[in-house]
This record gives structure tokens, C-alpha cells and sequence, in this order.
């Protein structure tokens, strides 16, 4: 080993590094960390394959650990392919995206994007926006929180001041639009006994992850209620909202999901007037 804090010495650490990091992802890297081991005067010859056994222990607590994370934030996902397809797709995510971030609640916001390339029989191309849909309620739960009007607060603003401002929405919550019914495929799966899974895994779906009382929840938007949403989201005002939504849904029932979204949290309230 060179002399500590030289260049040949910082060069060697950064080596050690990459090669125990390789170690850790690939049994196959073992050889190449060997030769920067430092073996007991006692134990001879025979000393490389308890470090690396030992090095083996660390391997498998860390995919323990990434197993983990990933099963918790996608449980759905875990029981629709059964605990061998996900062991390999969480081992296959994990090479492709190693872990930056200290915190593993965040490990697994691309997993929803690699499962669309890893998943290829086209029976669970709906596999990739489960995922998606339980990343939203998985972030729903660490995003911030903020202060909503009151309902008393919300009936004190007049008709007209509320169609020309623009509505903050809950930084919670997240919204999906689906070619397939993931929202009952997520509810069939829930301990509750939250629904029965669909007739037709093709049938469009508009989700919106709302988080009242710090729990995150699973509301189902019509697409009417969901264009409206994202405008709002996008910061367009109520009344341009509702023309989005109007354009698809002439019967859209603005006064049912008004109340919705406001008993969930999910619009807490104004934010700068809009130019007129």
C-alpha cells in the first residue's frame, strides 16, 4: 500500500473502492479485489476464500436491503410476478441503477421506466404503470405537507373568485392516466378485500394519489375529473379547468368532485389571482 494521502496513495484507495463496489454488485469482481486485501500472517493460502466469503456476506445483505426497499414500495407489483420474477428484477434494477441516495425510500423512482424494458411479453405491458401508480402513493407518503383552508374558509369565497384564481394542489398528490384499469387491479390486491380484479385488464383508468390525514390514498378520476386536475396542476384557473373537463364530459358533475377533492386534501388553496 503507497504512503497515506499521496497521489499514488488516494489513486489506490479509489481503486480499492471501485473494486469492493464491483464486489459488492458481481461474485465474478472477487478476483479483482483480492490482490487489495490484507490477509492474517496465519492464515496462509487459505485466507482469500474467508475474505471473500466474508465479502459475500456484505453482497447479501446489501441485495437484502434493495429487495427490500423495492418490495415495500411496490407490494402489487411484488405478488402480480411472484417472489422470484421480482428477486430478479430487483437484482437486474439494481445493476442498472446503483443507489445514490443514502435514504432506500428513494431507490425505486426508476424502476417504473426500466420494468417497461426488462418485462417484454406483451401479457404484462400493464405491469409498468402498477408500478407507477404505487410510486405515487409510496412518494405520497415522504412529500411535504402543507396547511389547507377550512371548509368554512372555502364557503366564504364568493362564485366568481374562485373561477378566476388559480387552486393549489396538495404536493402529494400525483396523477395517472392508463390505457389499463390499474386502479382495480391495485384495490383487488389490498389486505381489505378492496375490490375484485377487472373483467378487462385494457380498460382506460384515471388515478389520483391524494394524501389526507398522512395517509396516502387511491381515488379514481373520470377522465373529465383528470384533464381538470392537471390543469390545475399546470396552474390554469377553475374556470379553464372546468372547460377542459367540459370538453370531453358535457354531464360532468363539477359539484361531486369539487367536494371530493376538497374532503381529500387534494386541493388545500389559491394561489395568485390569474391576469385577466
Amino acid at each position: 500500500m503507497p504512503q497515506p494521502q499521496t497521489p499514488e496513495w488516494l489513486e489506490w484507495l479509489e481503486s480499492l473502492q471501485k473494486a469492493f463496489a464491483a464486489a459488492l454488485d458481481d461474485p465474478a469482481a472477487d478476483a479483482a479485489l483480492a490482490p487489495h486485501l490484507q490477509f492474517s500472517s496465519n492464515s496462509g493460502d487459505a485466507g482469500e476464500q474467508p475474505l471473500c466469503a466474508r465479502i459475500g456476506l456484505y453482497r447479501g445483505n446489501m441485495r437484502a436491503a434493495r429487495h427490500r426497499a423495492l418490495a415495500n414500495a411496490y407490494p402489487v407489483l411484488a405478488a402480480l410476478g411472484g417472489d422470484a420474477w421480482f428477486e430478479a428484477l430487483a437484482l437486474a434494477y439494481a445493476r442498472a441503477h446503483p443507489a445514490h441516495d443514502a435514504d432506500l425510500n428513494r431507490f425505486g423512482a426508476a424502476l417504473p421506466a426500466f420494468l417497461e424494458h426488462y418485462e417484454t411479453d406483451p401479457r404484462y405491458t400493464y405491469f409498468g404503470d402498477i408500478a407507477r401508480l404505487e410510486w405515487a402513493l409510496h412518494a405520497a407518503t415522504f412529500a411535504a405537507n402543507t396547511t389547507s383552508l377550512t371548509v368554512q374558509q372555502w364557503h366564504a369565497l364568493g362564485a366568481d373568485q374562485l373561477a378566476s384564481v388559480r387552486l393549489d394542489v396538495h404536493p402529494a398528490c400525483s396523477v395517472l392516466a392508463s390505457p389499463y384499469a390499474v386502479d382495480a387491479i391495485w384495490r383487488a390486491h389490498q389486505p381489505n378485500g378492496g375490490g375484485a380484479w377487472p373483467e378487462r385488464v385494457d380498460t382506460p383508468s384515471w388515478s389520483l394519489v391524494a394524501r389526507p390525514q398522512w395517509r396516502p390514498i387511491l381515488l379514481t378520476h373520470t377522465e373529465a375529473a383528470h384533464l381538470a386536475f392537471v390543469a390545475m396542476q399546470r396552474g390554469a384557473t377553475l374556470d379553464e379547468a372546468l372547460d377542459a373537463a367540459f370538453a370531453v364530459d358535457s354531464g360532468f358533475d363539477f359539484a361531486g368532485q369539487w367536494r371530493v377533492w376538497i374532503e381529500s386534501g387534494a386541493i388545500v388553496g389559491l394561489r395568485d389571482r390569474a391576469p385577466r
